[in-house]
């Protein structure tokens, strides 16, 4: 909704029927006959409140319909204020989530090049490793090379049971432990190193076993490793997607809201400047109102004080005389 439209749906402007105050008594409207009247109480014995009360009841009558006036404002104006605090609320909170959707990140770091550098250094070494065994276990199994393929195997895949989570807490290390996760990697490194001994030197037959045994130890680990890193990059593009079209999609949606509060807050402050002006006009009839309630009232007192203190030095027939006149 535009802005013109907000504000021809919501008029405002008060209106207010039209009222003529009650006028005031000949005595209270002319100041000569104010003066009068408060020469002529002072000179009885009537109290000065009996008058002034009366003025103040006078003129509270004639405030009424404004001051019923100046409440309705100040309700429609105070609702208009709280309206715009919402408003204005809502318009920060959206903000704060167009903030917050923007500087946010997928979990982790992308590692694509470490991963993939990794995963093809290991197959390089796989590879080679397959390689070696197959050229010591071919003087024994020259004509069935699957042999060689399971060896290898099964060496490789000794601690691929228990490496596919490598942030999982590590056991202590026991006996039973220490069999599952060493006997096929060494199995496997024995073995090969059996029949390298019939047509290695002892050293070389040697070397081939603890390079095999370690390699193996260190493999089953290193592969599972780089595979659930792999595994956490492909999450992390997959969230970094997502993040994106969510915020292609909300950020589009909370800045046409924003737009929309906007264009509401200015309809709403202009209907309350509206309001202004008349909360203004009744103010100041108000304040005119009540000067002229005290000036009249303190115009009053100074008649009466100056009456009361003549009554004291005049006699009876003295004050009945001026009375009469």
């Amino acid at each position: 909704m535009t802005f013109e439209e907000q504000l021809n749906n919501n008029p405002t402007v008060p209106d207010f029927p039209a009222h003529s105050p009650e006028p005031l008594p000949d005595w209270l409207s002319d100041d000569n006959l104010l003066r009068d009247e408060a020469a002529l109480l002072g000179l009885s014995p009537a109290p000065l409140e009996e008058k002034t009360n009366l003025i103040r009841l006078y003129f509270k009558q004639q405030t009424i319909p404004l001051e019923r006036e100046r409440e309705e404002l100040g309700e429609k104006i105070g609702e208009l204020n709280l309206e715009i605090e919402q408003k204005t609320n809502r318009i920060e909170e959206l903000r704060h989530k167009i903030t917050r959707l923007e500087a946010a990140q997928p979990d982790g770091e992308p590692h694509f090049l470490k991963t993939a550098t990794g995963l093809i250094a290991c197959l390089g070494v796989l590879i080679g490793t397959y390689f070696l065994i197959r050229e010591t276990l071919k003087p024994h199994f020259e004509e069935n090379r699957l042999i060689s393929l399971g060896v290898f195997l099964a060496g490789f895949l000794g601690l691929y049971h228990r490496t596919t989570n490598p942030a999982e807490t590590e056991p202590p290390i026991s006996a039973r432990q220490l069999l599952a996760d060493a006997g096929l990697p060494f199995a496997a490194s024995f073995f090969v190193f059996i029949y390298a001994f019939q047509t290695q030197p002892a050293l070389l037959a040697l070397g081939i076993f603890l390079f095999l045994f370690f390699l193996f130890l260190s493999i089953g680990k290193l592969i599972p490793g780089l595979l659930s890193a792999l595994q956490n990059d492909f999450r992390y593009q997959n969230q970094e997607k997502n993040l994106k079209i969510e915020r292609n999609l909300k950020t589009v949606d909370w800045e046409k809201e924003v737009n929309a509060l906007k264009i509401s807050v200015d309809a709403i402050r202009v209907r309350k400047w509206q309001l202004l002006p008349f909360l203004n006009r009744i103010e100041l009839e108000l304040s005119r109102s009540n000067t002229r309630r005290d000036l009249l009232i303190e115009l009053f007192e100074n008649e009466f004080n100056l009456a009361r203190s003549l009554r004291d030095r005049l006699s009876e027939q003295q004050i009945r005389a001026i009375v009469a006149n």
